[in-house]
């Protein structure tokens, strides 16, 4: 077993969910043999912004955060909270030992970047391997660190990277199946934009699950298209490296299903001002721009690195978008990278 461990991970997108039940999406059917899934999705991971964590053997748990700065404060209390749970939830045998985390690097949370599931499973990662269960895969780590309740890109991203098809769940206790996974071609590169950091950030935990629960379930005709647009427009245009075909399915996927959130999020777009920039780059003739999961960020996919620089430039010279986050990001095909 190893005495140190450094895991990193990049973040995750999240294109919206195929289907949701509302308060049904538990129920164990009786009397049919088969049932919908519910939630399932479609999204991919990307290299940055990324975590960077490093666990070592110690006499007790701790967490360090050097360069963490106040907008980061989350990070050490829920680093200490995915080791609390992965202690209760892991076989007595395979207990790891006490360990010192070190957070070197962070994804920001209430993006729509998969935080919390990505710095769960990084450690969970880590102390998986510090106690010597390194063939433990990624639903029994995300199980151990209370991850998978409704979505399960992160997971599987962390694990493989790539684009991913989330085939959702039959039951509450289980973590959605991968149904369909893709490299995307090296040199597409993914442009985040991000309001102002006064701005509204997204939903998340009790909130999330408060606003589900408004919601009426989701129509079978409107999972239908949802499922249309991924399997047979986004997954074959990634497969002929086609960026425009992508990029339209993109956006048609993620205004279907802003739509859908209209009632909880506020509109098709959590954020008025990144509302206003996907009509901005949709007139100026960009065509692949979606919100990730519950928003702010907004992800523009680019043919290349040029074209990502040059429609940055773009954003960042009109007026209204100067106070925005603006940041290139390369898909990441890879899951998570382990350095002993």
């Amino acid at each position: 077993m190893p005495d140190s461990i450094v895991v990193t991970t990049g973040a995750r997108l999240h294109f919206g969910f195929f289907a949701h039940h509302a308060a049904a999406a538990g129920a164990r059917p009786a009397d049919q043999l088969l049932s919908r899934s519910n939630y399932g999705g479609i999204g991919l991971m990307i290299d940055s912004p990324s975590f960077v964590v490093a666990a070592s053997k110690s006499d007790h748990d701790s967490v360090i955060g050097p360069e963490l700065t106040p907008r980061e404060a989350w990070v050490e209390p829920a680093v200490a909270r995915a080791v609390s749970q992965f202690r209760s939830a892991c076989p007595a045998e395979r207990q790891p030992p006490p360990c010192t985390m070190v957070v070197r690097r962070v994804i920001p949370n209430h993006c729509g970047l998969g935080s919390g599931t990505q710095l769960a499973m990084t450690v969970a990662q880590a102390l998986a391997l510090l106690g010597g269960d390194g063939q433990a895969d990624a639903p029994t780590l995300a199980r151990r660190v209370g991850r998978g309740k409704r979505s399960a890109i992160g997971i599987h991203g962390f694990a493989r990277g790539g684009l991913l098809v989330d085939g959702g769940k039959r039951f509450e206790d289980e973590i959605g199946q991968l149904v369909g996974r893709a490299d995307l071609p090296d040199d597409w590169r993914l442009l985040l934009v991000m309001p102002a950091a006064s701005a509204s950030t997204g939903l998340a935990g009790q909130e999330e699950v408060a606003a589900l629960e408004k919601l009426p379930g989701m129509s079978p005709s409107l999972t239908e298209r949802l499922c249309r647009v991924a399997l047979l427009e986004m997954l074959p245009a990634v497969a002929r490296s086609d960026c425009d075909w992508f990029g339209e399915a993109l956006f048609q996927f993620g205004r279907t299903v802003g739509e859908y959130f209209r009632p909880v999020q506020g509109g098709c777009y959590a954020d008025p001002q990144m509302a206003a920039l996907v009509d901005w780059l949709r007139s100026e003739g960009v065509r692949g721009v979606a919100q990730t999961s519950w928003g702010p960020t907004i992800a523009v996919c680019c043919h290349n690195l040029q074209a990502a620089e040059s429609l940055r430039a773009r954003i960042l010279a009109e007026p209204r978008w100067r106070g925005c986050r603006v940041q290139i990001a390369a898909p990441l095909n890879t899951g998570a990278a382990i350095q002993f």
